[in-house]
This record gives structure tokens, C-alpha cells and sequence, in this order.
């Protein structure tokens, strides 16, 4: 199967219809498939494109076609990684803006010139970015989003004295969240609940905790603490550079009160450590806020799975009030499996020979897009074409992997209910594991099963 891949950074998305032309060109050069990322060629945790990687290791892609070598990636190492897999796999890579025969050693030679030039590219670009930070920092410029109580004014932070629709400033309002949460029985989802109450502001827990602890209400300004928040040794902080929100003093009564509440006032407080593994653990989601569920278990050995959001935070996150049995869940999903099972066994080619068009998501897509194609053209209007471009090959990606049934999870499903007495007899950390290979999740909602998504 010739598949396509194209990939634009979020800067080159911003710039044009990038993403657009080479789509149009590898669907023009054949491919049946194309995989498409919003992401940076540096990167080596893109999912469409290590999506590609393995379908090329189980044998199911014989070509990948590109419009220019860096589109692969825009690292030497990780394009030269790429190029010995699909050799070892012995898949043709085709490169529209140069045809080059990677087989040989003059394209070989080649390819891996580009590479570094893709690389340098990507190299000076980012050196390009260092400095502007670096100038950036230097000058102790607010960071374009403040946290709430603060605003930009000249490029610094300072009190937010906009007033709110309860007649007090933001300002005000902060003030008085942290002296909420400082009085004596207060915790995190108490304070939450008294902003929500009082003024409408929605705040989760973590969230919260999250804005409480930010250095910038203490009147200093901080950067690197992306990818570094439990690291704060890798932080770079300028102390006392705008009016602070919470003193010092404060700040570690806050410390002191946010970790005597894991304890104090969790939920499930003095939990055994040893509790045993319960089948599906991890794969229940709530129907009205996809959190995950947990499983309380009662003293009369009953098991019910509830909402941890809805748990935590009440009605006003979460309207899923009712436990739904955990006896109940996995029946309707050992019943799926069987009927999965069932189907596999009269399975047929014939079967899976459908018309792509004749799905409506796919053909609503695709009106959508001529339709976007027609308006004047904006960067708004830009940015919608590459997301429908990008929805209609994920359907497209759905309908060849429905053709192509994993042997791997067939055969698990195969020897566990061939015999529904052998599954029946399996202990449940037997289970656990079978479930993780052949369930993605299941959706509840107020006792009830709303939807069974297997992987098979």
C-alpha cells in the first residue's frame, strides 16, 4: 500500500496552506493514505508519524511518499533513524521534490545531504528564537497570559483593576480567594465551590492549587517553568518585580494547608495499600465530563464505579450523580467481546469492501471543505481548511485499518471466548490484563452503559 505523510510546524501553519498544497500533491502521486501532524520535525513523539512507523513494521505500507525530505523530520538522527527502518522493512521512500533512489549509495548520499540542511535550518531558527527569549528575560517582560488577579501594563505585571460584574475588581476578588482559602476549615474544593458561588468563576482544584503556588503572586517574574513545574531548580526567577498578591508569610501557609489537605481531607483518606486489581481499572470514563471513574466498593462487597470529578467537585463540574455497578459493566462488556468474537469468525472480505464515500462523516467533511475553499481566504479561514483536511484523513486512516484486523488481538480474543467457561473461570488480575489489550474505554452515565469502544 502507498501511503503519503505531510507535516507542517505550527509556524508554517500560520504562514499558509502548507498543509493543503502537500496533501494535494501525495494524494495527486497516489497515496491511498496519508498521516498528517501539526507539529515540529524535531520532535520524535509524533503520533501520526510513528503511526506510519508501524504500520511500515507490520508490513502493511510498501511506500511513503513525502513532497521534501524535511517534511520527514529536521533532525540528521532521527530522518537517518527513519530511512534504516524502511530499508530494514523494505519500504520505498519517494521524495516529490527530489527523486532520489535511497537503494543506492550516491542516494543514500543524497538524502542524508538534505537531512543536515534540514537540520541546520531548524538549528538557526531556534538560535534565532534563544536570542529573542533571551532578550525577553533580560528586560523581565510579563508573560503574555498572567495569572488571574494580574494584568499586562507595559509589559510588566501589575494589580488588575478591571472590575468584575459583582462590582469588585479582579484584583479584590483574588485577594479575597486567598483569605478564603487560609480560614480555618477551607480546603481546595471548598474554595473552588465559594468562587464558583460567589462569582460565577469556574476553578477545578487543581486548578486552583495551580495559581495559588505561582510565583507571580508573590511579585516575582518567572520563566522556564514549562516542562518544570515539580522541578523548580530549573526555573529562572527575578525577585520583587511587580506589586505581590500573597506575602511570603502567606505563601507558606499555603504550602502548610495544601499538604496537610492530602491527607486531612482527601477523599478515601486511610486507603489500603494493598487493594486488589479490579478489571477495567483505568478504562471507565464519565458519560457527562469524560473523567475517569473509580470503584468504591461497600461493605457488603458491592462495587460501584462513580465519577472522581463528580466525587471531588460536585454538581457543578459533573452531573453524574448515580453509580453504575461494576458487575453490570463487565457483563455488557464480556457480551460485546462474544458478539465481537462471533463476528470475527464469519468475518469475509466481502465484508470489508464498502465504499469510503459511502460514509456520511467523510462526505460531510469533504462538502465542508469545498465549501471553506469558496470564502475569501484569512488565516481563520486557513487554519479551518487544515483541520478538515486533517479530519477527513483520520476517517480515511479509520476505514484501511478496519480492513486490516490486528492477528495479534484476534487471536487473545479467539483463545478467551472461544470457551466463555474457560473466561468465566480467569481470576480477575487475569482479566485486568486481558481488558487493557482488547478494550480502549467504556462511557457510563448515572448507572447506565452508554458506550463499549473495544480495540479489536
Amino acid at each position: 500500500m502507498r501511503v503519503g505523510y505531510v507535516r507542517v510546524s505550527t509556524r508554517e501553519q500560520d504562514e499558509g496552506n502548507a498543509l493543503e498544497q502537500q496533501t494535494a500533491r501525495i494524494e495527486k502521486a497516489g497515496a491511498a493514505l496519508i498521516f498528517s501532524d501539526i507539529e515540529s520535525g524535531r520532535s520524535d513523539k509524533r503520533k501520526e508519524f510513528n503511526k506510519m512507523l508501524a504500520m511500515c513494521k507490520q508490513g502493511k505500507i510498501t511506500e511513503v511518499v513525502i513532497t521534501r525530505i524535511d517534511r520527514l523530520a529536521r533532525s540528521v538522527i532521527t530522518i537517518h533513524r527513519t530511512l534504516v527502518t524502511l530499508e530494514e522493512y523494505k519500504v520505498k521512500l519517494i521524495v516529490l521534490d527530489a527523486p532520489v533512489d535511497t537503494s543506492s549509495p550516491f542516494g543514500w548520499f543524497s538524502v542524508n545531504q538534505m537531512a543536515g540542511l534540514a537540520e541546520f535550518e531548524s538549528r538557526l531558527l531556534s538560535e534565532r528564537i534563544k536570542h529573542g527569549l533571551n532578550y525577553f528575560r533580560e528586560q523581565k517582560k510579563a508573560s503574555p497570559r498572567p495569572p488571574f488577579g494580574y494584568r499586562r501594563v507595559d509589559e510588566k505585571y501589575a494589580p488588575d483593576m478591571m472590575l468584575h460584574e459583582s462590582g469588585k475588581t479582579k484584583w479584590a476578588i483574588a485577594s479575597e480567594i486567598i483569605d478564603h482559602f487560609l480560614s480555618s476549615n477551607a480546603t481546595l474544593r471548598s474554595t473552588a465551590k465559594y468562587v464558583l458561588d460567589t462569582y460565577g468563576i469556574s476553578w477545578s482544584a487543581a486548578g486552583l492549587r495551580y495559581w495559588m503556588t505561582n510565583r507571580v503572586l508573590q511579585g516575582d517574574t518567572v520563566y522556564n517553568v514549562h516542562g518544570n513545574l515539580n522541578n523548580p531548580q530549573a526555573w529562572e526567577i527575578h525577585e520583587g518585580t511587580h506589586q505581590a498578591l500573597i506575602s511570603r508569610a502567606n505563601y507558606k501557609l499555603i504550602l502548610k494547608k495544601l499538604e496537610d489537605n492530602k491527607t486531612k481531607y482527601s477523599y478515601g483518606n486511610n486507603k489500603k495499600t494493598n487493594k486488589e486489581p479490579l478489571p477495567l481499572e483505568g478504562q471507565i470514563i464519565c458519560g457527562d465530563c469524560r473523567y475517569k471513574c473509580f470503584c468504591l466498593k461497600r461493605k457488603w462487597k458491592t462495587y460501584r464505579v462513580r465519577c472522581k470529578k463528580h466525587e471531588n467537585l460536585g454538581d457543578y463540574f459533573c452531573k453524574n450523580r448515580v453509580s453504575t455497578y461494576l458487575e453490570d459493566i463487565i457483563s455488557a462488556v464480556d457480551t460485546a467481546l462474544v458478539a465481537r468474537y462471533e463476528e470475527i469468525q464469519k468475518y469475509t472480505l466481502a465484508d470489508l469492501s464498502s465504499n469510503r464515500e459511502d460514509n456520511p462523516d467523510l462526505i460531510a467533511r469533504q462538502e465542508q471543505l469545498k465549501s471553506l475553499r469558496l470564502l475569501p481566504q484569512s488565516p481563520i479561514i486557513q487554519n479551518a481548511i487544515e483541520q478538515t483536511l486533517l479530519e477527513i484523513q483520520a476517517f480515511k486512516q479509520k476505514e484501511v485499518a478496519a480492513k486490516q484486523v490486528s492477528t495479534e488481538l484476534v487471536q487473545v480474543l479467539t483463545t478467551c471466548f472461544c470457551d466463555i467457561g474457560y473466561w468465566n473461570e480467569l481470576s480477575w488480575t487475569d482479566k485486568q490484563t486481558i481488558y487493557k489489550e482488547l478494550v480502549n474505554y467504556v462511557k457510563v452515565l448515572n448507572g447506565e452503559i452508554l458506550e463499549i469502544m473495544l480495540l479489536v
